[in-house]
């Protein structure tokens, strides 16, 4: 499923980001989307190094992925819930 800008934007909300076009005077930089503006597309976004606040266009950043330490193995709920997600299925 393609999503476009608006609909990436209202996922970003309240999620950490990092600017990532190199063409930004804050790229590389990290912080959390606080607002979407009503052209649904431009992000309000709380910079963590600097505690400058700064308006964005969504395609200028990328939504931050954690980093998990068992990646390629199988997702566990442990044995009942597991148990009641296969019956589910």
């Amino acid at each position: 499923m393609i999503m476009n800008e608006e609909q990436q934007a209202k996922i970003l909300l309240n999620n950490e980001v990092k600017v990532t076009d190199h063409r930004s005077e804050f790229w590389n930089c990290t912080g959390r989307v606080r607002n979407v503006m009503a052209d649904g597309r431009t992000l309000e976004i709380d910079l963590d190094w600097s505690g400058k606040t700064v308006l964005l266009d969504v395609t200028l950043v990328s939504e931050i992925q954690e980093r998990t330490q068992f990646a390629k193995t199988e997702q566990s709920l442990g044995p009942i819930a597991n148990h009641l997600v296969k019956d589910g299925i």
